[in-house]
């Protein structure tokens, strides 16, 4: 019985291990990623742009705006322990949305929807984007009668993030989003035995649950 229990305890030590290991890997991933990228030049660049462009079209100008908060969110976020506000992280979202609509005028078919407080709620960085990245890569985004859905739903410590868009049946769209492999491994490293994920791949549709306990 004392074999056993010795045996048991080791292999929890080893399972911490590995854990904390795959953590540093992507902690390292995202770090070096974020080593290709002069963000000084980069902001400097945009706000050039920003200026040059505002007097000659306002939408443009906002477009560029949007970008360089994307960007500098993407660049810079992850605070203590990895993680940022759960303000943030949604607003990342809106600023994506809100970008992708000037590049089509206003046209694509998206519902966005927050329920509950967000505030005082911490998660890691860049993990829901992956999945609302996913749906304006392969979605059919201009059907009103099918509209992109997005929700966000919180309730006390828990999340939940339901997407569901429609297939598009031409080319999709190229995303540079990490991908969501390493948004599951991310998940399982930070989160283990605290968030479940469930992708749906129909032949014409596409929907996704997640559940988090922040």
């Amino acid at each position: 019985m004392k074999h056993a229990l010795g045996i048991q305890k080791q292999l929890r030590v080893q399972e911490q291990r590995l854990r904390e290991q795959e953590r540093g890997l992507l902690e390292a991933d995202i770090a070096f990623l974020k080593s290709q990228i002069n963000p000084h030049f980069l902001f400097n660049a945009l706000n050039f742009l920003y200026a040059q462009v505002y007097p000659l079209s306002e939408p443009t100008a906002k477009s560029v705006l949007l970008l360089s908060d994307i960007m500098r969110y993407a660049l810079n976020e992850g605070g203590e322990q990895g993680k940022v506000m759960l303000d943030k992280e949604i607003q990342h979202l809106r600023n994506y949305v809100a970008l992708n609509q000037l590049r089509f005028g206003q046209q694509l078919q998206v519902r966005f929807e927050v329920q509950g407080s967000t505030q005082f709620l911490l998660i890691l960085p860049l993990v829901l984007i992956t999945f609302v990245e996913n749906c304006f890569k392969h979605g059919e985004l201009f059907d009103a009668a099918h509209p992109l859905l997005v929700q966000v739903r919180v309730e006390e410590n828990q999340l939940w993030l339901y997407t569901s868009n429609r297939k598009r049946t031409g080319p999709v769209e190229h995303s540079t989003g990490i991908g969501l492999d390493n948004t599951r491994r991310r998940l399982a490293a930070i989160y283990p035995e605290r968030h479940q994920l469930t992708v749906h791949d129909g032949p014409d549709s596409y929907t996704t649950h997640l559940h988090l306990v922040l």
